[in-house]
């Protein structure tokens, strides 16, 4: 991994960017990590170097909503996800970044336009289904064993239960961190995470802690129903973009 102007341009905030994520502040603004990160190693490596800081920046997310999440929930989406991490796993080698990424980049694109342009009242939360989220959770496994972009199906369940700020988040945080960890075998019996790929993710760790620090910031003043609307503007942002690197 050569450190120099480029790798500061893009690497250090697709780092600082995957933190602000794992505070709760919108999952989905990681979708521009990845191809960040690609523009200076190759999308197995990138991938590799990222797993380790995602497990640790988890860890210390999870310490801060460790008493803040829905277990029923959890219950649900933890195991279906492992089934979509297993198909990624025997996939992975077949599927093309970019047709990935345009799958992941249509669903959150679909999600969130009917969110704003569609539905009347977007206070009322909808009941828990098992076939939604049974579906979702298996695509986000699926997804983010891929591409580590696993956020996007993740709130398309999650999102319209309207459950509390800090319990949405806390649900979040231990799932991708069960996912996260699930992931990780899988990485080095396909021989992705490397010993020089560890010490790169080692590097790189402190500026993931800086993001985390910087997301749990301006958590702390967001209002919830304003915290929604960010949720579902950047998922918008980031799933058009997803969509239209793809078609053009």
């Amino acid at each position: 991994m050569e450190i120099n102007l480029l790798f500061f341009i893009c690497v250090v905030p697709a780092i600082i960017i995957f933190g602000i994520a794992k505070s709760g502040l919108g999952g989905s603004i990681a979708l521009i990590s990845i191809p960040l990160m690609t523009v200076v190693m190759p999308l197995g490596q990138a991938l590799a170097v990222i797993l380790p800081i995602l497990i640790l920046s988890d860890f210390i997310a999870v310490y801060r909503f460790r008493k803040e999440f829905d277990l029923n929930t959890l219950k649900l989406i933890v195991p279906f996800s492992a089934v979509g991490i297993f198909i990624g796993s025997i996939t992975f080698s077949y599927l093309s970044e970019d047709l990935l990424k345009f799958f992941v980049g249509l669903m959150g694109f679909l999600f969130s336009a009917h969110y704003f342009l569609l539905k009347k009242n977007k206070l009322i939360s909808t009941k828990k289904s098992f076939l939604k989220g049974s579906v979702c959770s298996t695509i986000a496994g699926f997804t983010s064993f891929c591409v580590h972009a696993g956020g996007t199906p993740t709130s398309i369940y999650l999102l319209p239960l309207r459950m509390k700020k800090e319990i949405y988040v806390g649900t979040r945080v231990i799932f991708f961190t069960f996912v996260n960890l699930i992931k990780f075998p899988f990485y080095i019996n396909l021989s992705m995470i490397t010993l020089d790929s560890f010490k790169q993710s080692m590097l790189l760790f402190p500026l993931s802690v800086v993001g985390i620090l910087i997301g749990y910031q301006i958590l702390k003043y967001v209002e919830e129903n304003l915290f929604y609307n960010i949720i579902y503007a950047l998922i918008l942002i980031t799933s058009s973009r997803l969509v239209y690197n793809y078609i053009f």
